[in-house]
C-alpha cells in the first residue's frame, strides 16, 4: 500500500499554505501586541517608580534643609550666609535650593541670584506650602527653561510661616532612563520576535502538516488513487481525524470497486445483448445507448447523448410509444415497422424508469423480421402440407367408397381404382419420405461425413440415375467438363443435390429439349451450372423457390408431380457443405442453376 508524503506543491495543499500562513501572522501578531503592551506598562511604571522615588528624595532633603534654614533664620543670619549655605549644601545634594520669602520674593537660589529672579508667590508649590502644606508640582521653569519636579516645604516660627524651602531637580534624569528603558524594550520586542517568528513557523508548520498531507491525499483521492494513507506520530485529535480519514479512504475504496464492478457487468450484459436499447430521460433525450443499438441507429452512443429522440430515431409510432410511458408511468409492449431500406418488424418493450427527482423510459427493440418470416412460413408450410395431404387422402377415400358401393364386383374397374389408390399412396410416401429427410438435414444427429469427391463421377451416376425419365422426354444433355474436378463435400449430400436439380430441370423442359451441365474451376471452388430450356421463372418466383412447397405458377406445372421440397433440400445440403446456389431464369426461355463447394 503506497504511503502519503509530501513532494510538490498541488492544489490539494494551497488551503493547508494558506492556514499556516494564517496561524503564523496570528502567533506573530500576539506576541508583538504582548511585547508593545508589556514595553508601555513597564516605561510607565518606570515613570512612575522614577517620579516617586525623586520625589521622595526631594521630600527628605526638603525637610532636613527646613530646619536648617529654620533655624539659621531664627539666629539672625543674613541673606549672604544663606545664599552660600544654599549654594554649598546645592551642590552637595545636586539639586537646586531655593528660600522664599513670606511675600514670595527669592531670598536665596543655589543656581541663580535671587536679584535676577522674579517673584514666586504664584508658583503652585510655593502656595501649598504658604497653606502650611507641602507643595509638589511638575512643570516648565521659566527661569531654567527646563521641566523642573518642585518639592517646597513651609518655613515656621513661633507657629507662623515665615518662609519657604523649595527643592528642585531637572526631569533630564527620568527621560534619560526612560530612553534606556524604551531601548531595552525594543531589543526585548526585537529579540521576542525573532524567537516568536522561529517557533511559531515550527508550531504552525507542526499544526498544519497532518492537514496538509489530507489535503493531498484528498486530491490523489479526487484523481481515482483509492489506495492513499496518511501516516501520523501526532496524538488526540489529529490522530483521531487521520485514522478517520483512512477509514474512510477504504470504505470509499470498497465503494468504487462495487460501483466499478457492477458498471462492468452491466456493460457487459448490454454488450451482449442482441436486442437494441435506448433509455431517456423526462424530455425524451437519449441518456444510454447499448452497442447493438449504436449499430443499428448507426451512430456513436457519445454523439447521441442529450439529443432529442426524433433526432436518431425517425420513427414517430416509437416516439409515441415512449412519450406514452413517459406521461402514464405504464410498461407498454408494441410493435411499429421501419420501411427503409426494407420493411422490418420490430417489438418494442418500455418500462418507466422512476426516481425521487427525474423520470424518464427505457426500450427494448427487439427485430422481429425474422421470426414474423418464420411464423409466416410455419403457417404456409402448415397449409401446404395439409393440401399435399389433403389431395391424395380425399382421391384414395373417393375411391375406396367407389370400390364399397359395389365397384369392387366389377375387375376392371376394381383394378383401376386399386392402382389410383397405390399411386396415391405412393406420392403420401414420397412426401413423407421428403419431410423425414428435409428434417434430418435441419436436425442432423451426425454431420455428415466428408471426403474428396470425384464431382465428374457423381454427375454420371445421377445421370444415370434419371436416365429414364431423360429418354422418355427426349431431352438432348451436354456435359461440358474439365477432366478432373474434386470437391470436399459428403459424397451423398452431391448425388442428392445433383439429382433433385437435374430432376427439375427433365421436369420443367418440354420433350425434345436441352439440358447442359457445365462444370468450371474457380480459385476455391468448383462450380457446376445445370441449365435447361424449360418453362422458366419469373423475378417474383425466384425469391422464393426455395422455400418449402413452393411451386411455380400452377398453370404451367398442372401436370408435373413433385413434393415442393427439392429445391429446399437443395439449399440445405449446400449450406451444410459450406456451398452456395445462385438462379437466373427468363420466362419461356429456361433456367440456370449454379451451386458451389469447396474444391478439395
Amino acid at each position: 500500500m503506497k504511503l502519503f508524503a509530501v513532494s510538490d506543491i498541488s492544489s490539494g495543499t494551497k488551503g493547508s499554505e494558506a492556514m499556516q500562513k494564517k496561524i503564523f501572522a496570528t502567533y506573530m501578531i500576539v506576541v508583538l501586541i504582548s511585547l508593545l503592551v508589556l514595553g508601555i506598562l513597564m516605561l510607565d511604571k518606570v515613570d512612575d517608580y522614577l517620579t516617586e522615588g525623586i520625589e521622595s528624595r526631594l521630600m527628605s532633603n526638603a525637610k532636613i534643609l527646613q530646619r536648617v534654614v529654620q533655624k539659621q533664620m531664627a539666629e539672625g543670619a543674613n541673606k549672604e550666609e544663606i545664599q552660600r549655605f544654599i549654594m554649598d549644601t546645592g551642590s552637595d545634594l545636586n539639586s537646586r535650593i531655593t528660600v522664599i520669602d513670606i511675600e514670595g520674593n527669592v531670598i536665596a537660589d543655589s543656581d541663580i541670584r535671587s536679584l535676577e529672579i522674579e517673584n514666586h508667590k504664584s508658583r503652585p508649590e510655593v502656595k501649598n506650602a504658604l497653606k502650611g502644606e507641602v507643595g509638589m508640582s511638575i512643570r516648565y521653569s521659566t527661569s531654567l527653561k527646563k521641566n523642573m519636579m518642585y518639592v517646597a516645604v513651609p518655613i515656621q516660627r513661633n507657629n507662623a510661616i515665615t518662609g519657604v524651602v523649595r527643592l528642585s531637580l531637572p526631569l533630564v534624569e527620568i527621560k534619560q532612563l526612560s530612553n534606556s528603558v524604551l531601548r531595552i524594550v525594543f531589543w526585548t520586542t526585537l529579540i521576542g520576535l525573532i524567537i516568536a517568528f522561529i517557533f511559531s513557523s515550527l508550531f504552525s508548520k507542526k499544526i498544519t502538516k497532518p492537514l496538509q498531507d489530507m489535503a493531498m491525499a484528498a486530491g490523489e483521492i479526487a484523481r481515482g488513487n483509492y489506495n492513499m494513507k496518511i501516516r501520523t506520530r501526532e496524538n488526540g485529535e489529529i490522530k483521531a481525524l487521520a485514522n478517520s480519514f483512512n477509514i474512510m479512504t477504504d470504505s470509499l475504496q470498497q465503494t468504487v470497486r462495487e460501483l466499478t464492478d457492477r458498471k462492468r457487468k452491466i456493460e457487459v450484459v448490454l454488450s451482449s445483448m442482441t436486442d437494441n436499447l435506448i433509455a431517456v430521460d423526462h424530455n425524451c433525450n437519449v441518456i444510454m445507448l447499448n452497442p447493438s443499438a449504436e449499430g443499428f441507429f448507426k451512430i456513436n452512443e457519445q454523439d447521441a447523448l442529450n439529443r432529442h429522440l426524433l433526432e436518431i430515431v425517425r420513427n414517430q409510432d416509437l416516439y409515441e410509444y415512449i412519450n406514452e410511458v413517459l406521461i402514464n408511468g405504464q410498461v407498454v409492449s408494441k410493435e411499429f415497422k421501419i420501411f427503409k431500406p426494407e420493411e422490418r418488424v420490430f417489438r418494442v418493450n418500455i418500462a418507466p424508469i422512476l426516481e425521487e427527482n427525474n423520470c424518464g423510459a427505457v426500450a427494448v427493440i427487439r427485430d422481429m423480421t425474422e421470426f414474423k418470416k418464420l411464423e409466416k412460413a410455419r403457417t404456409e408450410f402448415v397449409a401446404n402440407i395439409s393440401h399435399e395431404l389433403k389431395t391424395p387422402l380425399t382421391s384414395i377415400s373417393g375411391f375406396i367408397e367407389t370400390l364399397l358401393d359395389g365397384a369392387y364386383k366389377r375387375p376392371e374397374d376394381c383394378l383401376h381404382f386399386l392402382e389410383i389408390i397405390k399411386q396415391e399412396s405412393d406420392r403420401m410416401t414420397r412426401l413423407i419420405n421428403d419431410l423425414i429427410y428435409f428434417s434430418n438435414l435441419e436436425n442432423p444427429k451426425t454431420p455428415m461425413a466428408k471426403s474428396k469427391v470425384d464431382i465428374i463421377k457423381m454427375i454420371n451416376k445421377a445421370l444415370n440415375a434419371l436416365q429414364t425419365a431423360i429418354d422418355e422426354k427426349r431431352h438432348e444433355v451436354i456435359v461440358k467438363k474439365p477432366d478432373k474436378a474434386y470437391v470436399w463435400a459428403s459424397e451423398d449430400a452431391v448425388i442428392q443435390l445433383l439429382i433433385n436439380l437435374l430432376d427439375n430441370a427433365i421436369k420443367y423442359t418440354q420433350p425434345d429439349g436441352k439440358i447442359e451441365v457445365i462444370v468450371k474451376e474457380q480459385s476455391e471452388y468448383i462450380a457446376v451450372s445445370v441449365a435447361d430450356s424449360g418453362v422458366g421463372m419469373s423475378r417474383e418466383e425466384i425469391s422464393r423457390i426455395f422455400e418449402r412447397f413452393y411451386r411455380v405458377d400452377k398453370s404451367r406445372s398442372r401436370d408435373i408431380k413433385g413434393t415442393g421440397l427439392g429445391l429446399a433440400v437443395v439449399k440445405h445440403l449446400l449450406k451444410a457443405q459450406g456451398g452456395d446456389i445462385s438462379v437466373k431464369s427468363e420466362l419461356g426461355k429456361g433456367s440456370t442453376f449454379t451451386f458451389r463447394l469447396p474444391k478439395a
